[in-house]
């Protein structure tokens, strides 16, 4: 079935309804001269069908007849923007093959079977126009739109739109934008845009469309509402109904306009706009064993937390990588984008983030010394029945190392009993700039060239100062640290101690414990925080 309405197309870029020789629409048979002559009803083209079946189009003045196919493309293969070739895609391949020269002067060409189910992009897809050809012949006929340039097929999302009459482009792009980051997506991620068939004429729409560089697809009445008769569990919307004839936009279209698409956003409404927001599971997303509709939150803080991520993303699994510190934020969001968050998660906070961005998962990646968010992510996952996955760093440190000045200590307070009974007088911590009250406890004792290394933020550097560190001593830096470059700093500052948390192998402790081994100092490993 067939789109019965005119559609006015504003986002196919260069049309020119006073010139003829845009389009050419070409077809074998009766069947192929049927579907030619609804599409020239929408857009304006010339008609080339095969003598026999020229009858089949009463006369009209857009048509002309051949006898043999290769003759007549040859004919009009330069002369036409575009080609929309109705018949099977060898024979288009066979003979536009001797036609062919180069991507940036060949027309566009379209392939669309004579029973619509498939319009696959042929020839110069991006450069000639035929993938936003291949959408629009899709939106026209309901053929699902085959688009294989890297570029697509890279993305597999699908944001479905709904929107009132005269929803402005600002509100359009800001529901898009707002809805995807509820995703956990980047927008890099979109395919296409969908809506229903009766907002072509949308301004807006077609505006933020432009400004976002995507396609949209229009999907006709009857595939909406085929999509609500097989999914009764779907939501409706009265409202809709009377005002289109259809139970809702965002949803159906979203899901329609994709390959075994899954609803990841449901249904959100924004300021006269409605988002929902569809994942195609296509063969290597469903490697991960990960459930169709999951939405995983990643509780970041360490390097695992980054590899987490990049991993989830190379699925196309849906995710957010949340952290507490600005530090940690600023990196998520340079790899990751909008899928960042900056949370200092409590308990209410935690439990409305996981309902309102729909939470299947979490994925707990923080650091081992984590003493707050860890044992409250087990609670409350428990209390909202979403599965809970622990995959901190391991923090186990070997005591074999055969180092007489390995020593381990319970906490930091034993730590610094340490240092004073081994009267070592350039201790370097490693340890964080967090509890450094110890810091006048060993000024009291007469060790007054303590050297501290934190990452190079103002805070980091405020909480080294105000508990009376020097401030030639503070070592701002961003690891990772090699043992080279430890080795290079003990000798520099003259250290005769190092102190580290139990960190274990991604954290670093064999790169710190080989440099003080070098060096010949003390290392004390901290096996939790005090």
């Amino acid at each position: 079935m067939l789109l019965s309405n005119p559609l006015i197309y504003k986002t196919w870029k260069g049309i020119n309804k006073n010139n003829i020789m845009e389009t050419a629409l070409i077809a074998l048979n009766q069947e192929g001269a049927q579907v030619a002559g609804v599409i020239a009803e929408e857009i304006p083209a010339s008609i080339f069908i095969k003598n026999e079946a020229l009858h089949f189009l009463n006369g009209r003045a857009d048509s002309h007849g051949f006898s043999k196919l290769s003759e007549c493309v040859a004919s009009i293969f330069n002369k036409y923007k575009r080609l929309v070739f109705i018949m099977s895609l060898g024979i288009v391949n066979r003979t536009i093959a001797p036609l062919i020269k180069d991507k940036h002067t060949d027309p566009a060409v379209v392939t669309l079977d004579e029973s619509c189910r498939f319009v696959i992009s042929t020839l110069s897809g991006h450069e000639g126009g035929a993938n936003e050809l291949t959408f629009i012949i899709s939106s026209i006929t309901g053929a699902e739109p085959v688009i294989t340039t890297k570029t697509e097929s890279d993305r597999n999302y699908i944001v479905g739109v709904g929107t009132k009459k005269g929803a402005l482009k600002e509100d359009i792009i800001y529901a898009i934008t707002e809805g995807c980051k509820m995703a956990g997506i980047a927008t890099a991620k979109i395919r296409c845009i969908a809506t229903a068939w009766a907002k072509k004429n949308e301004d807006g729409l077609l505006q933020a469309a432009e400004e976002l560089s995507l396609h949209i697809r229009y999907i006709p009445k009857w595939m909406i509402e085929h999509y609500y008769n097989i999914t009764p569990q779907a939501a409706r919307s009265e409202t809709a109904f009377k005002s289109i004839g259809v139970h809702g936009v965002s949803e159906p279209a979203a899901v329609l306009s994709g390959k075994n698409a899954q609803l990841v956003l449901p249904k959100t409404i924004f300021k006269k706009v409605t988002i929902a927001v569809a994942r195609e599971i296509l063969l290597f997303s469903r490697k991960s064993g990960y459930g169709l509709r999951d939405m995983v939150l990643i509780l970041g803080g360490t390097t695992e937390g980054v590899c987490e991520a990049q991993r989830l993303d190379s699925e196309s699994v849906p995710f957010y990588i949340s952290t507490a510190t600005e530090y940690g934020y600023n990196l998520f969001r340079e790899k990751f984008g909008d899928r960042a968050v900056l949370e200092n998660f409590n308990n209410n906070s935690l439990k409305r983030f996981i309902t309102q961005r729909h939470i299947k998962r979490i994925i707990d990646c923080t650091h081992p010394y984590a003493q707050v968010i860890t044992p409250l992510a087990q609670r409350v996952s428990a209390e909202l029945d979403i599965e809970y996955i622990q995959k901190s760093r391991s923090t186990d440190v070997t005591d074999d190392l055969g180092y007489d000045k390995l020593i381990f200590v319970k906490s930091l307070d034993e730590c610094v009993k340490k240092i004073i009974e081994l009267k070592i007088r350039k201790p370097l911590f490693t340890t964080g700039s967090k509890d450094l009250g110890f810091i006048k406890q060993l000024a009291a004792y007469g060790i007054n060239d303590v050297f501290v290394r934190v990452l190079p933020f103002e805070n980091s550097i405020s909480s080294c100062i105000s508990n009376g560190v020097k401030p030639q001593n503070i070592i701002g830096m961003h690891g990772p640290f090699g043992a080279e470059l430890n080795t290079a700093i003990i000798r520099q500052y003259g250290v005769d101690c190092l102190i580290t948390k139990k960190t274990g192998k991604e954290g670093g402790f064999f790169e710190k414990a080989s440099a003080a081994m070098e060096c010949g100092i003390f290392i004390f490993v901290v096996e939790r925080e005090g």
